[in-house]
């Protein structure tokens, strides 16, 4: 008995440990809220972050990424 316990405790710390999720330790900068202005320049860089931390976030959800979406729209937009 002893030596299959010594066997298993070998067995265990060699083996290989658990890879960690590196999306669980990535920081996803805050979005910059989009007030309504009527700049092509500013909707396209809004349209770019947002989808930009969709990516990052892992969201595929679409009613997700409405709903998440309509929070950085301030103002007139």
């Amino acid at each position: 008995m002893p030596i299959q316990i010594g066997l298993l405790q070998r067995a265990v710390s060699d083996a290989p440990s658990v890879a960690h999720d590196a999306s669980a330790k990535l920081w996803i900068p805050e979005l910059k809220a989009y007030n309504g202005a009527r700049d092509a320049k500013e909707v396209q860089i809004f349209l770019v972050d947002i989808e930009q931390y969709f990516l990052a976030a892992n969201t595929e959800d679409e009613a997700k990424k409405v709903s998440t979406a309509t929070m950085y729209l301030m103002g007139d937009a």
